[in-house]
């Protein structure tokens, strides 16, 4: 499995995440989960506060479970590697129980519900590192 971050042919993100509205700009981050040359992931990562940005998934039916873990956990660490952001954020809507529970198996720190009901999860690099 591999991480790519996608700067053009953003056909490849819209396919695995047909519903997303996306936005082109150097502060936004469309990175692929490749695996044997097929795209099986996407994650969006955009500014939110200062130093923090905000992210979107969207899996395939090939990327569950112990795969998409590894996928979460290698695109934090690309992000971490190669952006300046100290925290990803992650809003979940209460409904949502796979996205919950990943958001808890990699390590994401609970925060709290928002004011649109969504629960919020965090990841530092520090808590990345432990």
């Amino acid at each position: 499995m591999m991480i790519e971050r996608v700067t053009s042919n953003f056909r490849r993100i819209k396919r695995i995440a047909h519903e997303w509205d996306m936005t082109i700009s150097d502060g936004i981050y469309y990175l692929a989960v490749t695996e044997g040359g097929e795209d099986i992931g996407a994650l969006c990562f955009h500014p939110c506060d200062e130093r923090g940005l905000l992210m979107h998934v969207q899996m395939t039916d090939k990327c569950r479970g112990a795969k998409a873990s590894q996928a979460y956990k290698a695109a934090f660490d690309w992000m971490f590697e190669n952006t300046d952001c100290d925290i990803l954020r992650g809003r979940i809507p209460g409904d949502t129980r796979a996205a919950r529970v990943m958001a808890r198996h990699v390590g994401a720190n609970y925060e709290g519900v928002d004011c649109d009901g969504l629960q919020c999860y965090s990841v530092t690099n520090e808590m990345r590192a432990s």
